[in-house]
């Protein structure tokens, strides 16, 4: 869930949190699924931000662990393992993450 200004909000926005107004009515139910003429409503009803289902793109993923780093590591390059030039460049990868 992330809260976003009703600017933020597209079309097809699943509502994470009832919308109400000021006096506690509400406006949209959780799970309600935005449209075009719902979001051209919000600012006339007062809205200026709104919880809506999923992550947020800009959010850092957390840090893997330098174990699960390695494992995806040898899995990218399970393929290659009969190219001497691709397993070289998995060394080099190999070398940086476990400096990490």
């Amino acid at each position: 869930m992330r809260e976003i200004s009703v600017g933020e909000a597209e079309v097809g926005d699943v509502v994470a949190e009832p919308v109400v107004n000021d006096q506690g009515r509400v406006l949209l139910p959780k799970g309600s699924r935005l449209s075009a003429a719902v979001l051209s409503r919000l600012a006339g009803w007062g809205v200026a931000r709104l919880c809506v289902e999923g992550e947020d793109p800009e959010a850092e993923a957390p840090p893997q662990a330098p174990e699960a780093m390695l494992e995806e590591l040898d899995h990218r390059f399970s393929e290659w393992e009969g190219d001497e030039l691709m397993m070289a460049v998995k060394q080099v990868a190999r070398g940086h993450l476990s400096r990490s």
